[in-house]
């Protein structure tokens, strides 16, 4: 789902994205009228927004001026104001407008547009239809599979109903009048007559009747929906699609009740979603907190070099800042929802960062052991996701262990042949092996076989069923397979392969990759861009100290007053900011400076579908908090490009 959205007020654009950034909806900005038009004529979108004043028009004549345009005709175009009126109301839909949002409640348009653009969604779902005129039903037949859906027809009620009686069907669908012993309304009843589920299933009739008193007495019948003939393609599939998804969502809440109870589910999830809001909050402030403490203490040991006493302890705190910053980003990865970002990754030190924290979780009594191939083969993964799966697991063993047992933990290089990599349901190949054995009190088959299902717990209520799933799904991400096995009373072992990465065997720190001969930084000034004065104090004297002559501004507009009466080499700006933003300012500069090169910092919350533009107004960008040296390199390494 593709959503354009105008907006020339930069605060409201931050607000809106991070809504839809939650979402499965991308999106692309605009800021005029103008602008916009021409983005329509070169992509497509599946909905439109727009404030009511823009600077080139205002919302009401954009709206006309898009459904002008043929394939907008019948696209949702939602109108964004913060005078909410029926008389606002009244003009929108007079100019081609879907629906008017207050701007203080842009949260409820993720609901709209995903639920407005339902019709671009394929339809899956398994249909009885009835109809004894051949054409008739070859025609609404092939609008059936057209869409996906899979179709039993018959030409008689008859056969139909022992059809019915032997499969599931989501949706029945049957014309009214039908040739034979059953009509389509003794159909109906006979099935209306069921217990239990398969008494309930919707039915939708197909009539060439259209008085009232017929209507009436269809749904009286038991009907859930009719359509008339002749039968609009477009008006069947919506009905058609509003009836399996009601069916289906009901099917599903039967299963969810019968298998958990539904009230204790709700409440862990709004618990998850609380704490996951009141950590990101947390880990963003702490996380330019740990900024200011790592830059200090990397100018305090340079400082102490020559007082090896106070030298080590400056260490102590340096190595204290460091784990900071690693369980902030653990923390930060558990409440980010952005997608996954694989990299190049020796799992052997992976697992042995957080060994700590395993350690604790299982307690003393649980002896964990290590056993790791000191040759292993690299991969490629989502490093967040990697410590999540391992968690869960682990987790998942403590659990089965209670007090006491074991743990142990192995790394592998393995050659899979065919007949070996087929048994796991993978290519043959170069993999690395991950196995995570415990003396638990495992597992009998019926359990087995339902270990990784979405919501099927061993733990009774302590558990809610989702993470040996989310371990499922990470495996399966990474083009990898997970195995389980286990015997009652005697532990289990979870097998998990991953592909091995062939294209680097080496993982370099980014760091290393720049030159590491330093410039002076005579002759060379740069403009630093942060609202908050300690870290722009911090990052100037970082640069200082490497004779870089540092200018320092508070927001954009100041850094662009700057720009105009100074000459300078770098911007270093900060991405989140009040007013103007790191990107906004980003673009400006490379307007009308080009030669200045661009660094920007970037913190907690950034955003996503930036525009080719964007991406190409700036020339890297550096993640908070930095090391001293690593600010340097990025800054020398620029500069040597010159």
């Amino acid at each position: 789902m593709k959503t354009l959205i105008i907006d020339r007020v930069t605060v409201f654009k931050e607000i809106i994205a991070e809504v839809l950034d939650n979402s499965e909806i991308e999106h692309v900005f605009a800021k005029t009228g103008e602008e916009a038009l021409n983005l329509l004529k070169q992509d497509k979108f599946d909905c439109i927004c727009f404030s009511l004043y823009m600077d080139d028009m205002n919302g009401l004549e954009l709206g006309q001026k898009i459904r002008k345009i043929k394939n907008y005709k019948h696209t949702p175009i939602v109108l964004l104001t913060s005078k909410n009126s029926n008389e606002i109301l009244k003009q929108a839909i007079g100019a081609g407008i879907t629906d008017v949002f207050s701007k203080d409640k842009v949260h409820e348009l993720v609901n709209f547009i995903e639920r407005f653009n339902q019709v671009n969604k394929p339809i899956s779902g398994k249909i009885l239809y009835i109809e004894d005129q051949q054409s008739q039903r070859e025609f609404v037949t092939a609008i059936f599979r057209a869409k996906n859906l899979e179709v039993d027809s018959f030409d008689n009620a008859e056969d139909a109903w022992q059809s019915f009686l032997k499969n599931h069907y989501h949706l029945v669908v049957t014309d009214i009048v039908l040739e034979g012993a059953i009509s389509g309304v003794l159909l109906i009843n006979k099935i209306r007559r069921l217990d239990g589920e398969k008494g309930d299933v919707p039915i939708l009739a197909i009539t060439a009747f259209d008085d009232t008193s017929r209507r009436i007495s269809l749904y009286h019948m038991g009907i859930t929906d009719y359509v008339i003939k002749p039968i609009i393609e477009e008006e069947l599939i919506a009905r058609i699609r509003n009836l399996i998804s009601k069916q289906k969502a009901i099917e599903q809440e039967i299963l969810f009740r019968e298998h958990l109870n539904s009230e204790e589910v709700v409440r862990r999830s709004l618990k998850l979603e609380a704490l996951g809001k009141l950590t990101g909050g947390i880990a963003h402030d702490y996380n330019n907190m740990l900024g200011v403490i790592t830059g200090y203490t990397e100018l305090l040991k340079k400082d102490l070099s020559s007082q090896p006493q106070l030298h080590s302890y400056v260490t102590q705190i340096e190595k204290a800042s460091q784990n900071g910053i690693k369980l902030t980003r653990k923390l930060l990865s558990f409440t980010r929802k952005d997608a996954s970002t694989t990299e190049t990754a020796n799992i052997n030190e992976l697992i042995k960062e957080s060994k700590n924290i395993f350690e604790k979780l299982l307690t003393e009594n649980i002896k964990m052991t290590m056993d790791f191939d000191e040759k292993l083969w690299n991969i490629s993964v989502d490093t967040n996701d990697f410590e999540n799966a391992l968690l869960n697991l682990c987790i998942n063993a403590k659990h089965a262990m209670g007090d006491k047992g074991a743990l142990t933990i192995t790394t592998t290089n393995e050659i899979l042949n065919v007949n070996e990599a087929e048994a796991i349901q993978l290519p043959a190949g170069d993999y690395i092996h991950l196995s995570i054995e415990d003396t638990g009190h495992g597992m009998n088959e019926e359990t087995l076989a339902k270990v990784f299902d979405p919501f099927f717990s061993t733990k009774g209520e302590a558990g809610t069923g989702l993470g040996l799933s989310q371990v499922y799904g990470f495996v399966q991400r990474t083009n990898g397979s997970i195995e389980v096995e286990s015997v009652s009373n005697k532990g289990t072992v979870f097998n998990l392969y991953f592909p091995r990465n062939e294209h680097t065997e080496e993982i370099k720190d980014t760091a290393e990759k720049t030159n590491t001969e330093q410039s002076s930084g005579d002759g060379y000034s740069i403009l630093v861009v942060d609202d908050d004065p300690v870290l722009t104090a911090l990052t100037s004297k970082i640069l200082e100290t490497a004779n870089y002559q540092v200018t320092t501004a508070q927001h954009a507009d100041e850094a662009l007053e700057m720009l105009k009466q100074n000459k300078f080499s770098i911007v270093l700006s900060d991405i989140t900011m009040p007013g103007m933003d790191g990107y906004e300012l980003a673009e400006k500069i490379r307007t009308t400076y080009p030669d200045i090169k661009i660094i920007l910092l970037s913190g907690y919350h950034e955003k996503n579908n930036l525009t080719d533009s964007v991406q190409k107004s700036y020339d890297m960008r550096l993640k908070k908090p930095f090391q001293s040296d690593e600010l340097i390199k990025c800054v020398d390494s620029l500069l040597q490009q010159k």
